[in-house]
C-alpha cells in the first residue's frame, strides 16, 4: 500500500472518531447546563473547550452556550470542529475509494452532504438534541459498515488504528479535567479515603459531574451494571481508564492499537511498538489506587504525551514520504 493512502485512512478513522466524540460531548454538556447557574455554565464550556485542545484556538469571544456550541459544531475556520472533522473524513476517505467498500464511502459521503443540505445554526437553536443525535449515530453506523464490509486487511487496520488511538487520548482528556477534584479528594497525603468515606465525600453537584463524564464516554450504563447506585470518582477513573472490557477505556483503545500495530509491522520491533507497549503496560499493571499516589493529572498528560508519540512514530515508520512532512498537513490536502 502506498504511503499516502495508508497515512489518508488513518486519518479518516481519526477525523471520524474526532467528529463522534465532540458531539457526544457537546450534547452532554448542553443538556447538563439547561438548569444551572450562569457561573456553573461558563466553567463547564470552558472546560469542554479545553478536553478538546480548543480553548487557545477560541480566543476572547464571550464563554456563553451559544457561541460556543456554534463553534464546536460549525465553525469552518475551527479545525476541529464537528463539520471540519467530518469534511476531512470525508476527503480521506475518497483519495482511498479503491481501498474502502462502497458502502463505507456512502455513509461518509451522506453524513457530509446531509449535514450541508441542513441549516445548523437554527437546528442549534431550536432542536440541538435531534442534530447531535443524528451525527452520533451517523458517526457509529460508518464505523458498523466499516466492520460489516471491510475485509481485515491494511486498509481496515489503518482506519482502526487511527480511531484507537484518538479515543484514547480523547479519553484521557476527559478524565484530566476533573483531576482538581480529584486531587482535593486525595487530600495533602495524595492518598484517597477509603471508598465509603468516598462516597460520603461525592455531594450531589459532583455526583452530576460524574454523571456526565461517564455519558461523555458512552460508558454510563455500562458503569451502572457494574457498580450500580455508587458514583465514586475513584471507580469512575479506574472504569475509563483500566477497563479492559469497556471499548471507550484507556486500557482497551491502547491494547486495540498494539494488537493492529503488530498485524501491520508483521510482529517487527519498531518505535511506535515500543512505545504503544510501555504506555500501555504503565496501565495494565497499576490499581487505581497506585495512580493517584503518582498524581493522576501528570500521569494522565504522560500518557497523552505518548499517546502523540505513538502517532508520530507511526508517521516516521509508515506514511513520511517527504522530508519533514507534516501528517497533519498531508492528511487534509
Amino acid at each position: 500500500m502506498l504511503a499516502r493512502l495508508a497515512e489518508n485512512l488513518f486519518w479518516a478513522g481519526r477525523y471520524v472518531e474526532r467528529a463522534e466524540d465532540a458531539t457526544r460531548m457537546v450534547d452532554v454538556t448542553y443538556h447538563t447546563l439547561l438548569e444551572s447557574t450562569s457561573g456553573e455554565i461558563e466553567a463547564s464550556w470552558t472546560q469542554l473547550l479545553e478536553v478538546l485542545h480548543l480553548r487557545a484556538a477560541y480566543g476572547e469571544r464571550p464563554i456563553e452556550p451559544v457561541p460556543v456550541i456554534e463553534f464546536l459544531v460549525l465553525d469552518r475556520d475551527n479545525p476541529n470542529s464537528i463539520v471540519t472533522s467530518i469534511l476531512r473524513a470525508r476527503e480521506n476517505a475518497r483519495s482511498v475509494r479503491e481501498l474502502i467498500s462502497s458502502e463505507l464511502w456512502a455513509s461518509i459521503n451522506d453524513l457530509h452532504l446531509g449535514l450541508g443540505a441542513r441549516d445548523l445554526r437554527q437546528e442549534l437553536a431550536e432542536q440541538p438534541y435531534e442534530l447531535f443525535g443524528m451525527i452520533r449515530r451517523a458517526c457509529m453506523g460508518i464505523y458498523g459498515v466499516a466492520s460489516e464490509t471491510m475485509p481485515r486487511d491494511d486498509a481496515w487496520r489503518f482506519m482502526a488504528l487511527g480511531r484507537v488511538l484518538e479515543r484514547a487520548e480523547m479519553t484521557c482528556r476527559l478524565i484530566d479535567v476533573r483531576h482538581q477534584q480529584l486531587e482535593k479528594l486525595a487530600g495533602p497525603t495524595g492518598r484517597l479515603p477509603s471508598g465509603g468515606e468516598r462516597a460520603r465525600g461525592t455531594d450531589r453537584a459532583d455526583f452530576h459531574d460524574w454523571v456526565a463524564v461517564l455519558k461523555s464516554a458512552s460508558a454510563f450504563e455500562a458503569y451502572r451494571r457494574r457498580y450500580r447506585a455508587s458514583m465514586d470518582p475513584a471507580d469512575v477513573v479506574e472504569f475509563l481508564l483500566l477497563e479492559p472490557d469497556l471499548p471507550r477505556s484507556v486500557v482497551f483503545c491502547l491494547s486495540s492499537a498494539m494488537h493492529q500495530l503488530g498485524v501491520l509491522s508483521h510482529g517487527a520491533p519498531s518505535r511506535a511498538a515500543r512505545t504503544l507497549g510501555r504506555v500501555t503496560a504503565s496501565l495494565q499493571y497499576r490499581d487505581v489506587g497506585e495512580l493517584f499516589e503518582l498524581g493522576l493529572h501528570d500521569f494522565l498528560e504522560q500518557v497523552q504525551h505518548r499517546v502523540g508519540e505513538v502517532a508520530e512514530a507511526v508517521a516516521d515508520e509508515f506514511f513520511r514520504h517527504h522530508p519533514g512532512g507534516s501528517m497533519q498537513a498531508v492528511a487534509t490536502t
